[in-house]
């Protein structure tokens, strides 16, 4: 089999070339993609919920209790964050969703922490 990049002669059944080390055979992109497993967007969104509650929301509930933690809700703030580099624009919407719940219970927090 001959490289398609140096043109170097290789024997059968080797993968990559022996002499530049390029793959011989190159993967077309529709099996590249599919080797990926895909998520399910519904569960990506639900986690999103559930975890801009928590930080979003729970920092309050640990600041009335305890007077402080109210940093923690910041930390939530990745997940929403990541989901807004999606393609699919019905995560897009949900994760806009889920950083305005956050915000709004950070803001909260910072009122019972500064009151």
């Amino acid at each position: 089999m001959k490289c398609p990049v140096c043109g170097c002669e290789n024997p059968d059944g080797y993968k990559f070339c022996h002499d530049c080390g390029n793959p011989l055979i190159m993967p077309d992109y529709d099996e590249m993609n599919n080797d990926y497993p895909s998520f399910d967007s519904k569960k990506l969104i639900i986690i999103g919920y559930i975890i801009a509650i928590l930080f979003g929301w729970g920092t309050f509930i640990l600041s009335a209790i305890f007077g402080s933690y109210g940093f923690i809700g910041f930390i939530g703030l990745f997940f929403p964050g990541f989901m807004l580099n999606s393609k699919d624009s019905n995560i897009r919407k949900h994760a806009y969703i889920q950083l305005a719940i956050m915000i709004v219970g950070i803001l909260a927090t910072f009122l019972v922490l500064f009151r």
